[in-house]
């Protein structure tokens, strides 16, 4: 069987209105045999029953009675999480090619942020590192050309 004529979002809203009808009267009528079964088979009495004796075989009946309800419940939620689905889904893929530009655009200035602050650092390294010893920063005092010359300025040698 060919569905693939279903994964329109009119052919499918179409299709879950009718599976919604035919499990919202299957919900109906479920209910409606729980209704007869537990009149009918709780109010059974037999020759020796104990206390609510025919209550607790009739639980035997209507928990299956109850399993037809329960799914038809399901199905009928099942069938409008279904269409919710596939209206996100579509919205979602519609949404998709902006997302990945947008992320693709950040991803460039981030990296072009961090070559401009890379930059500047290896600037002021090289600044700093080429100075003379008799150049200081601006409290004064001496900045190192390197570390032989850090250590002169300590008195160590």
């Amino acid at each position: 069987m060919d569905l693939s004529r279903l994964l329109t979002p009119e052919e499918l809203g179409q299709f879950v209105q009718l599976r919604r009808k035919s499990h919202g009267t299957d919900h109906e009528v479920y209910d409606d045999l729980l209704a007869a079964i537990r009149a009918k088979y709780r109010a059974e009495h037999v020759p020796g029953d104990r206390f609510k004796a025919g209550a607790r075989r009739s639980l035997k009946m209507e928990k299956h009675a109850k399993r037809l309800v329960r799914g038809a419940r399901m199905q009928y939620e099942a069938l409008e999480a279904l269409l919710i689905a596939h209206a996100d889904h579509t919205a979602l893929i519609q949404q998709l090619p902006e997302q990945r530009q947008a992320k693709q655009l950040a991803r460039a200035q981030r990296s072009a942020a961090l070559g401009e602050i890379a930059a500047k650092s290896l600037h002021k390294t090289a600044q700093s590192l080429s100075r003379k010893d008799g150049e200081g920063l601006e409290g004064g005092e001496p900045v190192a050309g390197s570390l032989y010359d850090l250590g002169k300025k300590r008195g160590v040698a």
